[in-house]
């Protein structure tokens, strides 16, 4: 099989496809292969059918908010060893602390830098599940 590369799964969960328009395009010509959810009830299905290899996470959510969904991919024996990166516009005293302490892996503040979100998501790959990483 030579000539083949490997995708790495990357599940967007954002309900701006403007967002997810702008992840896909900072990983355009990267090993990245895009999945999409725009809401909580999507995306657990499409985690668990899926399986990606890490998940962007926004916080607020339709249908249930992103803190929500990050315990609830955290509770799921399918998901809950999949690193999750939060994507937020929030700024939130203490938000980044009460992620973390709900089990995510790293922590990123919007607007996004496409070398940040290169550079968190290629240490998340590198990193053991729970390891954490922080760009704001």
């Amino acid at each position: 099989m030579s000539g083949t590369t490997t995708r790495t799964r990357l599940l967007i969960i954002d309900d701006s496809r403007d967002f997810q328009i702008l992840v896909k395009t900072f990983l355009q010509g990267s090993t990245f292969s895009c999945i999409c959810a725009a809401d909580a009830f999507q995306a657990t299905s499409i985690a668990v059918s899926e399986k990606p290899r890490v998940i962007l996470l926004d916080i607020g959510l339709p249908g249930g908010n992103g803190l929500q969904l990050l315990e609830r991919l955290r509770a799921n024996t399918h998901t809950q060893a999949i690193p999750i990166i939060i994507a937020t516009g929030q700024i939130t005293p203490g938000l980044e602390a009460k992620v973390r302490a709900k089990g995510a892996t790293a922590y990123l503040q919007k607007p996004i830098d496409k070398q940040i979100l290169l550079a968190t998501l290629q240490q998340v790959l590198q990193e053991s599940p729970h390891a954490t990483t922080t760009h704001s």
